[in-house]
């Protein structure tokens, strides 16, 4: 890992940590019960929710803030971050979605099973697909192109839940172009520096929705392999270094954001150095032509 990376990981580490942050955002709960709270103080509510990784606490902050703002404050159970939402120095927050408990216990457990069957097929991943190279100071993530088991349910779900991940993430209704679909497992010192999906301007051709289904051990052994997900500009590629989306890696959670954000993998430890408690995932691009649709940046 590149010195540049170590350093990032470690401020987002700072920042994310709950522990830390937890003293600063009860002094700041009790502020706003005794006194009117204004658009900043809630928004400083909502920052710190997110970058400790309390996604309800995010979500119930940006209602209340909808709210002062004469708003409904009313999304999609699914939204944990909306679209159209800045920062204070005036960067996009990504929109996410989570969805928890995805599949039946009894499916996540198949899956693993099938991911630790097939440990041989797994390759150490490449930098990205226009650098089809490996760079252990870049990424550090085993990959499988070809599982099988539940494939169909992932595809048949992306299917039949597009239109409304599109409409949640304030995309328009692309044509989906086709889905790269893979099997990664992060195990001891696994991880992805800060990097996007697609650098094309919106209107062309690329990927444009990025997906993760995390899944494992009920109660995981590995530690670390949070995604960070950073407020970025996105007309001029400028992404945040301390104002981020933290999302835990919880087995049986899918998550979904627009491609165009920036994002991390934070560092995952393994203790044990078994591969089958490592932090695995289903990650996934739904990728669309070049278009005439009415994009915008408002997101």
């Amino acid at each position: 890992m590149l010195e540049t990376a170590r350093q990032q990981f470690d401020v987002f580490a700072k920042l994310g940590n709950a522990q830390t942050n937890a003293p600063l955002r009860a002094q700041l709960k009790a502020k706003l019960a005794r006194e009117t709270p204004t658009p900043e103080a809630l928004a400083m509510q909502l920052n710190l929710a997110r970058r400790s990784g309390d996604l309800a606490a995010t979500r119930s902050a940006i209602v209340e803030l909808a709210r002062l703002n004469g708003e409904t404050g009313d999304f999609s159970e699914k939204a944990i971050v909306p679209f159209g939402l800045e920062n204070p120095t005036g960067q996009k927050l990504a929109p996410l979605i989570v969805i928890d408990d995805f599949l039946q216990p009894d499916q996540m457990n198949a899956l693993h099973r099938h991911a630790c069957d097939t440990e041989d097929e797994f390759r150490k991943a490449n930098t990205n697909s226009q650098s089809p190279a490996y760079d252990p100071d870049k990424r550090e993530t085993l990959v499988n192109w070809h599982f099988t088991e539940m494939r169909d349910h992932f595809e048949e779900f992306i299917e039949q839940n597009l239109a409304e991940f599109q409409c949640i993430l304030g995309l328009p209704a692309f044509v989906k172009e086709r889905m790269e679909l893979k099997m990664t497992c992060h195990i001891d010192g696994g991880f992805f520096r800060v990097h996007a999906d697609n650098h094309e301007p919106i209107t062309e051709a690329g990927r444009a929705i990025t997906w993760l289904y995390y899944f494992g051990e009920q109660t995981p052994r590995y530690t670390g392999g949070e995604l960070f997900l950073l407020d970025t500009e996105l007309a001029t590629g400028v992404r945040s270094t301390v104002w981020f989306t933290k999302v835990e890696p919880k087995p049986n959670r899918l998550v979904a954001f627009p491609s165009w954000f920036y994002h991390a993998v934070g560092p995952t430890q393994v203790e044990c150095g078994e591969f089958g408690a490592g932090r695995f995932a289903i990650s996934s691009h739904i990728r669309k032509p070049a278009d005439g649709l009415g994009w915008s940046t408002e997101w």
